[in-house]
């Protein structure tokens, strides 16, 4: 008897824990979006959002490259990739840094 009752107990801590971590999980899934709501973004949301910028222009670069050059598609994509970071750093004046 008291076996299965330790059991129960052993099995009810399990579950208050899992939905303890859902619900912290729900939390901060809320909390992102209110902050991105009303604008008050920390200083990982806006690296975040700097860094899908960057990746937005960069591949914006990448694709003005090839599509200049009609042999472009020749070109190996290290060399179009550098080329694309020295326009990045002359237009932006900071280095692309991918993820």
């Amino acid at each position: 008897m008291i076996e299965g009752i330790a059991i129960l107990a052993v099995g009810a801590a399990i579950l208050l824990y899992a939905e303890m971590k859902s619900n912290r999980k729900t939390i901060e899934q809320q909390d992102y979006r209110i902050r991105h709501l009303t604008g008050n973004l920390n200083e990982e949301d806006e690296r975040e959002n700097q860094q899908l910028r960057d990746d937005y222009h960069f591949d914006k670069i990448i694709r003005q490259i090839k599509s200049a050059d009609e042999y472009a598609e020749f070109i190996p994509d290290d060399i179009v990739e550098e080329q694309a970071k020295d326009k990045f750093k002359k237009l932006y004046g900071y280095d692309y840094k991918k993820r």
